[in-house]
Parts: structure tokens; sequence; C-alpha cells
């Protein structure tokens, strides 16, 4: 975890610096690493947008380069989970996440937000969950049906 933080500190020292070295790239996720013990993805947020609870079954870390974007934490109860509190975070912050964590991400700018998520193991390769919105209900976790439940921010 401390060379993680470490890591991440030297990589948002100079959001500028950093993000000028990050090659283009199509839609929300950029993986720049994948293996079973770390996963590293630059997680860019669209403007406007809240995602739906989830988990991520693993330590994560999180750290911003540009924008902000508003964690909602939950507790779990039971299969069921209710809000707990909001963190924001912004460039050069860290957020980190306990394996059964739930969250949502939400960017309340008109800009998108880039961040660092790093995951302390395979985070593709495990069996996750995300709660649907609108009826509170745990589900398995897809892309499909984590993007059909991203909904406008407010």
């Amino acid at each position: 975890m401390a060379e993680v933080r470490a890591a991440l500190a030297l990589v948002t020292a100079d959001p500028r610096k950093t993000i000028a070295e990050i090659p283009e790239f199509e839609g929300e996720d950029y993986v720049l690493h994948r293996a079973e013990d770390l996963s590293v993805f630059l997680v860019r947020q669209a403007p406007n947008t809240a995602g739906p609870p989830h988990d991520h079954g693993m330590t994560a870390i999180i750290s911003m380069l540009e924008g902000v974007e508003i964690h909602r934490r939950y507790w779990r109860e039971g299969e069921r989970i209710s809000l707990d509190r909001e963190q924001t975070a912004r460039p050069g912050g860290v957020l980190v996440l306990a394996p059964r964590d739930v969250h949502a991400i939400a960017n309340p700018d008109p800009t998108p937000s880039l961040g660092v998520h790093v995951y302390l193991g395979d985070i593709v390769g495990i069996e996750r969950a995300l709660w649907d919105p609108a009826s509170g209900a745990a589900l398995p976790f897809t892309l499909t049906d984590y993007e059909s439940r991203v909904r406008a921010y407010r």
C-alpha cells in the first residue's frame, strides 16, 4: 500500500506533465497494467454523470489527475446498501477503498475527469457486484449492466 501511495504521489505531483504523456484513448477506461496481483487503469468519467454503486472485491486506490469525482460510499445491509457519506476526490488526493466497500462515482462538472485507479488484484478477472439505483437490488457486475445504469448527475 505504501508503495502504491508513493507511486501515485509521483504521478499526481505534476498532473499536466503526466497527462501530456498519456496516449489518446477512446472510451472511459485505459488499461496501463493488468496482472493477477495488480491492475492499473486510467478512468475518465464523462461530464455530469453518475455511475451505479458497485464493489471491487479487492483494495482500490484512486488518485485524480484532472477534474473532480464525488464518491458516494455505502453501507452493506445484507444484499442491500444505504448511503453512508460522500467524499470528493481532487487532483493530488488519494482515496482508498477496502475490498468489501461499495461506492458510486459521479462527475458533477461540465468537463471530463481523469483518475488513476489502482487495484490490488486482477479487477477484470473476478466476480463483483453492482447495485441497481432504482430497485436497490444487487446484481452481478458486467460492464454492459454498469454502463446501462449510468445517469445524469444530480
